[in-house]
């Protein structure tokens, strides 16, 4: 079959040998073609989604037009001399902006950046820097129209069409749930994710990094100056990204199709991340795809169902490397829990959509359900903590694990029952609080409606 058909009508969504790119036999990812019927999409998207937690999809109506304007914005704005870019440098009290020093892991990234989120104002025709607009992500920050014309226009135009894609997305993953039209308290999150979304579109680029013999690097700089940094030869190779899993809720990727950089780990353990090749497979861009990944907002939805995967980006030691992924995300305000359809104590019979022709409930796995596996968890926190880790190391890491039903998710083990969400700490153990009482501390004392400060809640992040 050719990498550009579409999927088979009979459910099974359709994976592609990375033969079609490399002379591997390497598994790919699924391949999904929106353009059919909505039980087929929801029976493929579970199959993806629970177990690589990545798909490309195809036939996405994203306009072809829009996509390569946006690409040539993103070629236009990291053209730009460095001085200009810094201009727009974001910082502990703007999460927008331009960057080129993020950590991931607590390891610097290879690549240089810039973040564009919802406004506060929901409304693109405030001015970007308005007291209307402030959110917990900060202002947007763009270049003058004069340093790089008509690119607003572009960025927003794109982000719009991916936020319509994540919602349409969000409803299909619903249903492959078994969570039906009717089902308004299931179906809560996912209906108000359209109006009260927090997402952000963030573009990439990554120069070339050639890690030369005598163990120095070589880069290009914003002026397509060669720098050269001294690098100890026992730490490993710099990457465009470290392992990570993706906070929200699901991604929209476009990325190049001729540089083959970004790897989806087929292990769980994070301890094994930078071990054996092997557990990483590259993802080969379909032409005309956007690839898919579920993200941990998602997985403690779906109570574990979906998989928020591991996945990391290589350096090219030639090829520069453009991409951009759309991070959609809940409202600050959203306790994101389990679906009690999906948790095994919470529900002793499911209601799986029947009505559809075609759809078999056995084909997504519904009769093997879990006892609830994570706590509720406020995404507002969880963004910000994130955030924080990025811009600068507090030695504080926030993982779905922490919302885990288990002792290790509170600030002591064995007093689970004395331990409720948003009850502060009372014991004069040395131990840190966990993140599901720090949380409500945290919600108490926050204004989503301002920019988030990394100084103001220095304090409760490192309770």
């Amino acid at each position: 079959m050719s990498p550009r058909s579409p999927a088979t009508a009979g459910g099974s969504a359709t994976t592609i040998s990375s033969t079609t790119a490399d002379d591997t036999t390497q598994p790919q990812i699924p391949l999904i073609d929106f353009h059919q019927p909505p039980y087929i999409l929801r029976q493929q998207l579970f199959a993806a989604c629970s177990s690589w937690g990545f798909f490309q999809l195809i036939n996405h109506d994203i306009p072809s037009p829009l996509l390569s304007q946006f690409r040539e914005a993103m070629s236009q704005f990291f053209s730009l001399p460095y001085e200009t870019k810094l201009k727009l440098k974001r910082n502990a009290n703007n999460a927008r902006g331009y960057f080129d020093d993020e950590l991931t892991k607590r390891r610097r990234d290879w690549k240089e950046c810039l973040d564009v989120g919802v406004p506060g104002s929901r409304e693109w025709s405030a001015r970007d820097d308005a007291d209307c607009n402030s959110c917990l992500d900060g202002k947007n920050r763009f270049p003058a129209e004069d340093e790089c014309p008509k690119f607003r226009d572009v960025v927003v135009r794109y982000f719009e069409e991916c936020a319509r894609l994540s919602n349409e997305l969000a409803v299909l993953m619903a249903g492959a749930l078994g969570v039906e039209d009717g089902m308004q308290q299931e179906m809560g999150l996912v209906t108000r994710m359209v109006n009260d979304h927090t997402s952000y579109l963030r573009m990439n680029h990554y120069p070339p990094c050639n890690i030369r013999k005598d163990g120095e690097t070589e880069e290009e700089d914003g002026e397509g100056e060669t720098n050269t940094t001294e690098k100890n030869p026992q730490e490993p190779p710099p990457l465009g990204i470290s392992p990570h899993r993706d906070a929200g809720f699901l991604t929209v990727l476009l990325q190049d199709d001729d540089c083959h950089s970004l790897q989806v780990a087929r292990f769980e353990d994070e301890d094994h991340r930078d071990g054996n090749a092997d557990c990483w497979v590259t993802v080969h861009p379909v032409p005309g795809a956007v690839t898919i990944n579920t993200g941990d907002m998602a997985m403690i939805w779906s109570n574990g169902r979906f998989r928020a995967p591991l996945h990391r980006v290589l350096t090219d030691p030639t090829k520069e490397r453009y991409s951009a992924p759309f991070f959609y995300n809940p409202g600050y305000n959203e306790l994101i829990s389990p679906l009690p359809c999906c948790c095994r104590d919470l529900t002793a019979t499911m209601t799986v959509a029947t009505s559809t022709a075609g759809y078999d409930s056995n084909s997504t796995g519904m009769d093997d359900l879990e006892p609830t596996k994570y706590q509720p968890c406020l995404w507002g926190y969880f963004r910000a903590v994130r955030f924080a880790g990025d811009l600068t190391d507090l030695g504080v890491e926030i993982q779905t694990s922490h919302y885990k039903v288990d002792a290790k998710s509170f600030g002591e083990k064995g007093d689970q029952d004395d331990k409720k969400i948003g009850k502060e700490k009372t014991s004069s153990s040395s131990k840190p609080m966990s993140h599901v009482e720090k949380q409500m501390i945290f919600l108490k004392s926050v204004d989503f409606g301002e920019a988030f400060d990394v100084d103001k809640y220095r304090d409760i992040l490192q309770l």
